[in-house]
């Protein structure tokens, strides 16, 4: 239209600059002459390139129009594909699995989207428990999308984790590590991996390998190599010689050495187990290793209970202190001086660990009633802080179990 019109306004404007000298031009050819204005055969040239140009275009599309039908209908399909993931991806966060599915196998591979496709269709198809499909769909993903294969592996690693199949989730992890695919999401979850597996050795080369683990913060590091150490600790025949194998900074930290405290009373050596806690406990005081202290049964029971009397001096109302001087004295065959260390240890603030030691202590002076209170009160703090993610100690209200038990205590 727009060249039409273009012609047009050049031969109105040819028309009115000949209306003075139109000139003439003159075309013989034996036996014709024709004879005609300047400003008319260039009128009649500029409609005749005009036309032979439409009529040269007319035709061409004549011949492309099966091409442009099929342009026309891939993209119709694409169109149908894109909206139909778009409505399977609301549908997988909905958990509608097979509506899900069945959209997003529209036109499977034809969308602007053809990875979201696949990986959104192997989701569904594992959460229907059709790992078959899943596992198909993934193969396709990565046949059609070969320049993701880490995201795709990554997906089919995470999809295998939640499926409960750990080892195949690790050996598609450890083969992307073997690559030098080390992203933050590889690490953790093939950290994870070897986690659920307990494979510490396993877990322990690993941290070797890559000391820096720039993915982890310094805490997370810190934290699993501590994890790694305990379990190293305990999971030894010999406890003493995996604790002489850490490091000096190491063998101060608490937590490892009520790891290592742990390993010497399941090996039955309780005499090394009091010195050793003795000693930490000595040069820092710490309630978890003041509380094994009191589960070591050492053959000088005497002394044990004796020194733990002295910490009494300086860990006046140390919760922990009570429940291990009580320990020792049920140990000791003192009994009714347990009873009042456990009810001291309740009222600073009693944990289940407390109401279930004084339940088991009632219970054998034949108190059974007290014992059920102690039983339900355990159980009760054990539900709270399971609902409401409080700290294990609840105080007693006034009126509950503890004065009830503590007035025939007397």
């Amino acid at each position: 239209m727009i060249l039409l019109l273009t012609a047009f306004v050049i031969a109105l404007t040819l028309g009115l600059l000949a209306q003075d000298d139109p000139g003439y031009v003159l075309i013989s050819r034996w036996p014709y002459e024709v004879e005609i204005s300047l400003a008319l055969l260039l009128a009649i040239s500029i409609f005749g390139v005009v036309g032979i140009y439409f009529l040269v275009r007319s035709i061409l599309r004549i011949f492309r129009t099966p091409s442009d039908i099929r342009s026309w209908q891939l993209a119709r399909e694409h169109r149908r594909a894109d909206d139909a993931t778009l409505s399977g991806y609301a549908l997988l966060i909905e958990g509608e699995w097979e509506e899900s599915e069945a959209l997003l196998i529209v036109g499977l591979g034809k969308g602007s989207t053809p990875l979201l496709q696949y990986l959104g269709a192997a989701y569904a198809a594992q959460q229907r428990g059709d790992f078959e499909n899943r596992d198909q769909y993934l193969l396709e993903a990565r046949s059609q999308s070969p320049e993701h294969l880490t995201a795709i592996e990554i997906t089919r690693a995470r999809l295998l984790e939640r499926a409960g199949q750990i080892d195949e989730a690790r050996g598609v992890l450890e083969d992307l590590y073997e690559q030098g695919i080390r992203h933050g999401a590889v690490q953790m979850m093939l950290i994870d991996a070897l986690r659920q597996q307990e494979d510490w050795p396993a877990l322990e080369k690993l941290m070797q390998k890559n000391r820096e683990m720039k993915q982890l913060s310094h805490t997370e590091r810190v934290s699993l190599r501590q994890e790694i150490q305990m379990h190293r600790l305990t999971g030894h025949d010999d406890p003493q010689t995996a604790w002489r194998r850490l490091g000096r900074r190491d063998r101060k930290n608490p937590v490892l050495q009520a790891a290592h405290a742990r390993a010497l009373i399941d090996a039955g050596q309780s005499d090394i187990a009091e010195k050793f806690l003795r000693k930490c406990i000595n040069r820092k005081w710490d309630g978890e290793l003041v509380r094994l202290y009191g589960c070591v049964r050492s053959e000088r029971i005497d002394e044990q209970l004796q020194r733990a009397e002295h910490w009494r001096l300086g860990h006046q109302d140390d919760p922990y202190l009570l429940m291990t001087l009580a320990r020792l004295n049920i140990e000791n065959s003192n009994r009714q001086k347990a009873k009042e260390l456990v009810l001291k240890a309740i009222q600073m603030g009693g944990t289940k660990e407390s109401y279930l030691e004084l339940g088991l202590l009632l219970e054998s002076l034949g108190e059974s009633d007290k014992a059920l209170q102690c039983y339900r009160r355990g159980l009760q703090i054990e539900e709270t802080n399971r609902l409401n993610k409080m700290p294990s100690g609840l105080p007693v209200k006034t009126g509950e179990l503890v004065p009830v038990i503590s007035s025939s205590a007397r």
